[in-house]
């Protein structure tokens, strides 16, 4: 297969236990089912789209890259699925409210995985307070930079079992990448800072009135908090 997936595909394709059945829901154009076959990591392979236009672009990269073994099929989420009928669900490219909707829809489904592979585009503290929540186990999570954009990547085992007791600093930065701190984690964390310094000068008040950060403005004092977190987790200025 000649065609490279992005840094934040990849990071999610390398993320998929070998020899796995996987289900990749919202699959778009498959290029993650694609890889994942050509390169002969998965046994086999279903794409889940709920809107027909991306599963027709799907078959025909299944298609031009030659690949067999993955099955496309129409549906809203997991709902497509038989319970016990894949290993692993990748849920990549959605927000994190809505990968958490999708889990809730389809519990029988998910309690029989061996793991979830999560890729949310927002709403991340959402996503750790449903693994928590769940007591699953929090295998792996790593953070990737694309195209000047941050995204994190999460393997999962959804089994209750684990008693994840995560601070307010973990469930909104990430327990793994807390205690691992990889570069892309120091570098997100940086530019989070950066871009609440921006906002808190945009929305200070203008006057006496802010002296001693006196303001009682809700969304001010949001962002203060939040910028008073990420410099208490980076530590002094190297």
């Amino acid at each position: 297969m000649s065609r490279r997936l992005s840094a934040r595909l990849q990071a999610v394709a390398e993320l998929v236990p070998p020899g796995a059945r996987v289900a990749d829901v919202g699959t778009d154009h498959a290029q993650l089912l694609a890889w994942l076959r050509a390169h002969g990591r998965i046994t086999a392979g279903i794409g889940i789209d709920v809107v027909p236009g991306p599963l027709a672009q799907a078959g025909r990269t299944l298609a031009a890259c030659g690949v067999e073994g993955v099955e496309l099929r129409r549906g809203d989420g997991l709902q497509p699925l038989a319970v016990g009928e894949v290993d692993v669900v990748v849920l990549a490219g959605m927000g994190g409210a809505r990968i958490v909707r999708l889990l809730e829809a389809s519990a029988r489904v998910v309690a029989e995985l061996d793991a979830l592979v999560l890729q949310p585009n927002t709403d991340w503290v959402a996503v750790r307070r449903r693994i928590a929540t769940c007591q699953w186990n929090l295998m792996r999570e790593v953070m990737v930079e694309d195209r000047d954009k941050h995204y994190l990547a999460l393997v999962v085992q959804p089994r209750a079992g684990a008693d994840p007791q995560w601070s307010e600093d973990e469930l909104a930065l990430g327990p793994r990448l807390l205690a691992e701190r990889p570069p892309a984690f120091i570098a997100w964390l940086r530019y989070e800072l950066r871009r609440t310094e921006r906002a808190l000068r945009r929305a200070a008040p203008r006057g006496p009135d802010d002296r001693g950060g006196s303001s009682h403005d809700p969304k001010l004092d949001a962002l203060r908090r939040r910028a008073a977190q990420l410099r208490r987790v980076l530590g002094p200025p190297q």
